[in-house]
């Protein structure tokens, strides 16, 4: 089997590195608190910054301005469950482990090495230490405590030790002298990854983390060797964002199956994203040119009834400023006019003048009186949409002489994958009250205006989002042995690829693909390659 371990440990090293080689960094000189920056991250790359190794620690230092020299947001924040885990980011104690009798302690956070077993310990003692590099362990008979020694190994060598067997535990045994208590890479974990990445690399500052409340957000210092330090996630910080740039438009995807809206729903969920959300009006064109030109019907998108009321604002934002007034909202209808420096709700048929927004000109009042949904129609047309208020500084732009409808409305619908944008495009007199309407599909003909109607009709569909079905790999290995090699014994391959499938799940990285072997003639995976020897009378025909 020592081939077959010649293969994983290749395979494991290509793995590992391919996140951090292809992973993308985006400097973001704009201070914002940790959500609001995790919020721009997600909205225009993947997330915040995910870091696997001292590598990627290095490119965010290069990255970040040389004139700055304060902290920057990443992407890791304390999570809720506790775990002990590996100082180069696996989490594989589940396959092996050697704790030595009641442990590990719940009060201690660092593991270390004695007499055979894993025993754990307060992160500040000291002791002596065992690093490790591509040639295998290294005794370093010096005292430190945990974090120094990671810090040593990681600068000497590759890191403090991860043990994934007995074997590899006996061969650090015969470097440690009888006795010797020595730091090993286990520590307990309470921080997780905005992006939800499972590997546990961490690159904490000396005395961090501590035990601070409130300090649950973690900013990485430029002029401290790239060290983390854990602060109030409400300072406000430049950040980095990985991933790269999102398309401004959404990958559609027509399905000309008629199927119920909860089918459809499961369908683009298994094949791709999810039924399609729409986040502005450029989506809705899109959508649109998406379906067949020859189906003049309707079909189903993502938004459906849900069960809580939000203000939100016609551009597709959630409400985060108000400035109501007194006792409003007050249940007198779902549109929001303001009048006089305050908001009042009202009925969205009234007719009033209205203010739009666009980039260029800013807020714009329009004194022509119309419904609200006409306002939103004339906005969208003319402009860029009804306007959305975020401060105080932009509600005084507004007149306060006369009642003008502005783009906040009370709206019970949701998108299927959970988006929280609110952009809207109702066909006039949509959406109504009609019980037993919960679902939303769009009209090919009608401009592509959304309506409501019963989720058992059958539609064809649009999901968005890449499509989850992976085309066949092929993987070519190339192995040498010493005697005979016995690689076509069928058992060695079933082992092998049973091997090869737990460290890809150990990894994260399995999916629902089935790995085979490919055979050739004769059923055969492998074939022994002839060596031929050349010479000056060789030709190439």
């Amino acid at each position: 089997m020592d081939r077959s371990l010649f293969v994983l440990l290749l395979l494991s090293g290509l793995l590992r590195t391919t996140s951090a080689l292809f992973r993308q960094y985006y400097y973001i000189n704009a201070r914002m608190s940790w959500p609001e920056a995790q919020s721009y991250c997600r909205e225009k790359y993947t997330d915040l910054a995910t870091v696997d190794t001292m590598d990627d620690v290095n490119r965010l230092v290069n990255i970040v301005d040389d004139g700055y020299s304060g902290s920057v947001w990443i992407g890791l924040k304390r999570g809720t469950q506790k775990r002990w885990v590996w100082s180069n980011g696996e989490d594989t104690l589940t396959q092996y482990s050697a704790w030595g009798n009641g442990e590990p302690k719940s009060v201690n956070e660092c593991g270390y090495y004695n007499n055979g077993v894993w025993l754990s310990s307060s992160c500040s003692s000291t002791n002596f230490l065992v690093c490790y590099r591509s040639t295998g362990y290294v005794w370093v008979e010096t005292y430190k405590n945990w974090t120094d020694a990671q810090s040593y190994c990681r600068q000497n060598n590759t890191d403090l030790p991860t043990i994934h067997n007995a074997q590899e535990l006996n061969q650090m045994k015969s470097i440690v002298p009888y006795y010797s208590w020595v730091w090993i890479g286990l520590f307990q974990d309470s921080w997780q990854w905005s992006d939800k990445w499972s590997l546990f690399f961490r690159n904490w500052a000396e005395g961090q983390p501590s035990q601070s409340s409130g300090s649950d957000c973690v900013g990485m210092s430029r002029t401290n060797s790239g060290k983390w330090a854990h602060e109030s996630c409400n300072l406000k910080r430049p950040f980095i964002c990985h991933g790269g740039p999102k398309s401004p438009y959404h990958s559609y995807h027509y399905v000309n199956e008629s199927r119920t809206w909860q089918d459809a729903q499961s369908y683009c969920r298994a094949r791709f994203t999810d039924l399609a959300t729409a986040d502005t009006m450029s989506d809705a064109s899109l959508l649109v040119n998406t379906v067949d030109a020859g189906y003049s019907g309707s079909v189903w998108i993502g938004l459906h009834h849900g069960t809580e009321y939000r203000w939100v604002w016609s551009m597709g934002t959630q409400s985060q400023y108000s400035i109501w007034g007194s006792g409003q909202p007050n249940g007198d209808g779902e549109c929001v006019r303001s009048f006089n420096g305050n908001w009042y709700d009202g009925s969205c048929i009234t007719a009033l003048p209205f203010v739009c927004f666009n980039d260029s000109s800013g807020f714009n009042i329009i004194t022509t009186a119309m419904t609200w949904r006409d306002a939103q129609s004339y906005c969208r047309k003319h402009h860029c949409d009804l306007a959305s208020i975020s401060s105080t500084e932009q509600q005084n732009l507004i007149s306060n002489q006369i009642s003008l409808w502005i783009g906040l409305f009370l709206d019970p619908w949701q998108w299927s994958d959970g988006g929280n944008l609110s952009f809207r495009y109702w066909t006039e007199g949509q959406p109504s009250q009609s019980s037993g309407s919960e679902c939303v599909s769009m009209s090919r003909i009608n401009s592509g205006k959304w309506a409501h109607e019963s989720c058992a009709l059958k539609r064809p569909f649009i999901c968005h989002g890449d499509d989850k079905l992976i085309k066949k790999q092929i993987v070519k290995l190339k192995l040498s042995c010493n005697g005979k090699c016995m690689l076509n014994d069928p058992s060695i391959q079933t082992a092998i690829l049973n091997e090869i499938s737990e460290k890809l799940k150990s990894m994260g990285l399995e999916s629902d693909s089935k790995i085979t072997w490919r055979k050739g003639e004769g059923e055969e995976v492998f074939h022994q390659e002839i060596n031929h020897t050349a010479n000056s009378n060789n030709k190439c025909d």
